[in-house]
């Protein structure tokens, strides 16, 4: 049965939903308060995004929207590959025989911009999408169809528009991300090392990670704890790249002889870790980013707005009435979003306790912080126990629920086992001392020499 939607926002959800509901038959309109550009690939960082303030920042396209964009949106994902993203196989870390299976462990190397193009350019051809851009209603009663699909982000007025007064599941996030991409020069390729996708750690007072791009691009950050004043000059550029270069596995892909920067440095704050009560007589069936999102560097929120996607797709082949899509829906995608949203909270506290000099046990599962322990104790088992890799990653990268690793004690077992035993040979200094990094944050550093 063919019903009328109406999707507010134009971002990955917005996109991905419209184009799965157009294909399944539905008449759908796409309204957008950005105007609704495409030009060719590597034009779309350039775009105005008013409506999504993280639109340059680094993204992950983990395995679980891998997977959903290759089987839903194919066409999509070789837009994807063919304007310069490219996947990144994580089994080629897996030191044994490939079991069936492995193939799904691979991320997309790409930008956001890149991602939203392939997506754009899509539903602009897609005939049973009406695109209007710069028209964002002003009251959800303005809109006229039978299905109306909020996907304007973690933002979104609709609760004011509808006056739902209930408040959503919330928690601090309590770091700022400092972000910066780069792009290889000719001739230079970024190295392998000991990580699964690119260099990631911890220094026990701020984190650090990289995330591979489109068409030699990648970006590279560091996670301060959030209302720690001296950690907010590392916005500096010149600050910024000198902790860079303090931090040996970091230095190895940001090599002012192999990369150049091509973006300022770019703080994202005021992050939150959420899920929405959604009211059962709202007229919204929000997706994405409006239902729930996380901190992200667990990087979930561009697979979850395709499987938002995907869900209401299916509730809608079932032909159930207007009243009871959004419970159908719900019922869909709740249990999944509750699970990371109550890991992401328990890791993010966990984190700040690190940061401010407690004591924090991550090495074991049974230690007092299994959360952090099943992210970092589990991320660095897998390079060197093949079993360990394919759960971790499989958790990690959606293709799992939590319970994989969460209700599995032996393995939990054999991950304290392999972490102890890589705790008991040394290893170089992860970078520098607290009292180091301080000083190059204050600008009070020995300049570099040489």
């Amino acid at each position: 049965m063919s019903r009328s939607v109406t999707v507010l926002g134009g971002g990955v959800a917005g996109l991905s939903t419209a184009l799965l509901l157009a294909r399944d038959g539905h008449r759908v309109i796409l309204t957008e308060r950005d105007a609704f550009e495409l030009g060719e690939p590597l034009d779309a960082p350039a775009w105005e995004r008013r409506g999504i303030p993280h639109f340059l920042q680094p993204h992950a396209f983990i395995p679980r929207g891998r997977v959903e964009m290759i089987d839903e949106l194919p066409d999509v994902y070789d837009a994807l590959l063919t304007a310069g993203a490219h996947d990144v196989d994580i089994a080629r870390k897996l030191s044994g025989q490939r079991q069936p299976g492995d193939e799904r462990l691979q991320y997309v190397a790409a930008r956001r911009p890149l991602i939203e193009w392939a997506l754009r350019r899509a539903a602009a051809r897609e005939p049973g999408i009406d695109i209007r851009p710069r028209t964002t209603a002003e009251r959800h009663d303005a809109v006229d169809a039978e299905i109306v699909v909020d996907a304007m982000g973690r933002r979104t007025p609709t609760p004011k528009w509808f006056a739902d007064s209930s408040e959503p599941l919330s928690s601090d996030c309590g770091v700022v991300y400092l972000c910066r991409y780069y792009r290889q020069r000719p001739g230079f390729q970024l190295p392998d090392g000991p990580w699964l996708l690119g260099p990631r750690g911890d220094l026990g007072y701020l984190g650090y990670a990289t995330f591979p791009g489109d068409n030699g691009t990648f970006s590279a950050l560091l996670a301060i704890p959030s209302g720690v004043a001296e950690w907010r000059e590392l916005a500096n550029e010149d600050r910024f790249e000198r902790a860079l270069q303090t931090i040996p596995l970091l230095r190895r892909w940001v090599d002012p002889e192999g990369v150049e920067p091509i973006t300022r440095v770019m703080p994202m704050a005021g992050l939150r870790n959420s899920l929405r009560f959604v009211d059962p007589s709202s007229p919204f069936v929000p997706v994405g980013d409006a239902l729930a999102h996380t901190d992200p560097t667990l990087a979930h929120g561009l697979s979850f707005a395709l499987i938002h996607a995907r869900a209401l797709r299916d509730v809608l082949r079932g032909q159930p009435s207007r009243r009871d899509v959004l419970g159908a829906y719900l019922a869909a995608v709740i249990p999944a979003a509750r699970e990371r949203y109550s890991l992401a909270t328990a890791l993010d506290e966990q984190r700040r306790r690190v940061w401010r000099g407690e004591s924090v046990d991550f090495t074991r599962h049974d230690g007092g912080a299994y959360e952090l322990f099943s992210i970092v104790a589990a991320g660095a088992a897998a390079l060197a126990d093949d079993d360990v890799l394919r759960i971790a990653v499989r958790r990690s990268g959606l293709l799992d629920r939590t319970s994989a690793l969460d209700d599995d004690v032996l393995m939990q077992e054999r991950i304290t086992a392999v972490f102890a035993e890589l705790l008991s040979t040394p290893g170089p200094r992860p970078g520098p001392e607290r009292e180091e990094m301080a000083e190059i944050a204050a600008g009070t550093a020995t300049p570099l020499t040489g």
